[in-house]
């Protein structure tokens, strides 16, 4: 009545918001960074490819990606999705490629993410920034966690639908989750 309800649903939803975010980070060692945009109720996975590449493959890589994404759910669930794929190349001393992929968040699940964690590797191999600590290599029960809450969160991503415009990165040995 006097907005403490809103208050603490809001505190629950912003924490609700980080540990999804940093859920999905530890468990795909592969995405570089993640970004939630309130408005769009959307995800952006960056992926970093290291090395210069021509703009043809690149091209051929985004299409043959988004293609592949579209094919999945077309044979899971018949469902159409939003997904869009850019890639920007970073000149700077050690020339990097930057992968971005949009993605609405209420068809997203766990065989996309894995899909697309793959993709990358296989296509890109070590070229791709991988963060070292994959849930092979965390603590069982931290790693077990964290999968069961990424799971839990993607079965209610039809009702998630956070505020707060949330960035989640690695930084050391760390997953950092901040709102903008």
């Amino acid at each position: 009545m006097f907005g403490f309800k809103s208050q603490s649903r809001s505190k629950a939803e912003e924490k609700a918001g980080i540990q999804f975010l940093a859920a999905l980070l530890v468990c795909y060692p592969e995405i570089s960074s993640v970004t939630y945009d309130p408005k769009k109720t959307a995800l952006t996975f960056d992926f970093v490819v290291r090395g210069s590449y021509p703009e043809k493959e690149l091209n051929a890589f985004t299409m043959l990606l988004s293609e592949s994404v579209e094919t999945y759910h077309a044979l899971t669930d018949g469902s159409h999705v939003y997904l869009a794929v850019r890639g920007e190349e970073i000149v700077a001393e050690n020339r990097t490629v930057m992968f971005h992929v949009d993605r609405d968040i209420r068809s997203l699940d766990r065989g996309e993410l894995t899909l697309l964690a793959r993709f990358f590797t296989e296509h890109f191999g070590k070229a791709l920034l991988v963060d070292s600590h994959s849930l092979k290599s965390l603590e069982q029960d931290f790693a077990s966690v964290q999968s069961e809450l990424l799971d839990q969160m993607l079965g209610q991503a039809r009702e998630l639908h956070f505020r707060m415009h949330m960035v989640g990165l690695r930084e050391g040995d760390r997953v950092v989750v901040y709102n903008r």
